[in-house]
């Protein structure tokens, strides 16, 4: 399966049409939690699994996702420890929602 072509708008700084699912995973992960529509998000699980999202989120989605979009998916996808640097969590209290 291939990357929806609405999504392209999100990797500006990438060849879009190079880009790899395993190879860019992380990115493309975390710019459809953040952004991605119901079809896109429907691609990003059929591709990578609930497991190896909620992994994702697990491991970077404290640094990689807005506060909002952070407690969405840790909720959604039953997230309850996660990793968060002391110097992380210190820039993210200064964040608004």
């Amino acid at each position: 399966m291939t990357e929806p072509q609405s999504i392209a708008w999100l990797f500006p700084e990438y060849e879009f049409g190079g880009m790899d699912p395993e190879t860019h995973a992380g990115v493309i992960i975390e710019r459809l939690l953040e952004h991605g529509n119901w079809d896109e998000l429907r691609w990003l699980f059929e591709t990578y699994s609930e497991a190896r999202v909620a992994d994702w989120v697990r491991g970077h989605g404290f640094r990689l996702l807005s506060k909002r979009s952070f407690a969405l998916w840790r909720l959604a996808l039953d997230v309850k420890d996660y990793v968060a640097p002391d110097w992380a969590r210190r820039w993210k209290a200064k964040e608004s929602w």
